[in-house]
C-alpha cells in the first residue's frame, strides 16, 4: 500500500498548508523529521506516527484534520466494493487534472496499460509499446515520478544487471466527466 500512500501525500501536505498554514505545516514536517526520523511522505505509510504529532499539536482536534484531509482527497465507494472490488473516488482536483493529463497523453496510457498485468522493465516497456526510447525513458520517469509506476521485482539485464521491473499501481481507472468536473475513479491492485 506504500505506493498508495505516496500518491496521495502531496495532496494531504497541500490540505494541511491551505487548512493551517505554512507554519503548522513546517512544524509538524520538523517534528515527524525530529521524533521519528522521517518526513510526512513516510509519515502516511506509517500513519500511527503521523497521527502521534498531530496529536501533540493538536490534542482531539487532531481527528477532525484527519478527517477533513482524507474527505478533501477520497471517497470510497462501498457500492463498488461490494460487486467489483474497492474503487476510491479521488476527489482532489489537482490529482483529477493529473489522471487527465496522464491518460490523455496516448504513450502513457499505452506504458501503464502494458504494465497493469504484467511487470516489466523499463526497455521491455518500450518495446512492447513501439515508443522510441528518448521519449519513452522520459515519459516513464515521469510516470514514476507521479506514483503511476512502482517497482514490482527485477530482472536481468544482458550483461548480468539486476534491473526494476515496473507495473502499475492501479488494476482499473474510470474518468468522467460531469458539469464541469473530472471524476476519477480508481481500482486499486491487490
Amino acid at each position: 500500500m506504500n505506493e498508495i500512500d505516496r500518491f496521495f501525500a502531496n495532496s494531504v501536505e497541500s490540505i494541511i498548508s491551505e487548512n493551517l498554514g505554512h507554519s503548522a505545516l513546517s512544524k509538524i514536517k520538523s517534528r515527524l523529521s525530529e521524533k521519528f526520523g522521517i518526513g510526512i511522505y513516510e509519515s502516511l505509510s506509517q500513519f500511527s506516527k503521523f497521527d502521534i504529532v498531530l496529536r501533540e499539536f493538536f490534542g482531539k482536534g487532531a481527528d477532525s484534520i484527519e478527517r477533513k484531509c482524507f474527505e478533501s482527497i477520497l471517497l470510497l465507494d462501498s457500492k463498488s466494493m461490494k460487486n467489483n472490488g474497492m474503487y476510491i473516488t479521488i476527489k482532489d482536483n489537482d490529482l483529477s487534472m493529473l489522471f487527465l493529463e496522464t491518460f490523455g497523453d496516448e504513450m502513457k496510457k499505452n506504458m501503464i496499460n502494458c504494465v497493469t498485468d504484467k511487470s516489466m522493465t523499463i526497455y521491455e516497456i518500450l518495446q512492447k509499446c513501439d515508443i522510441p526510447q528518448t521519449s519513452g525513458y522520459r515519459k516513464i520517469k515521469q510516470l514514476i515520478e507521479n506514483n503511476f509506476l512502482t517497482i514490482q521485482g527485477f530482472g536481468t539485464s544482458s550483461d548480468g544487471k539486476k534491473i526494476p521491473k515496473y507495473t502499475s499501481v492501479f488494476e482499473n481507472i474510470k474518468i468522467d466527466i460531469e458539469k464541469n468536473k473530472v471524476l476519477v475513479s480508481v481500482k486499486i491492485k491487490n
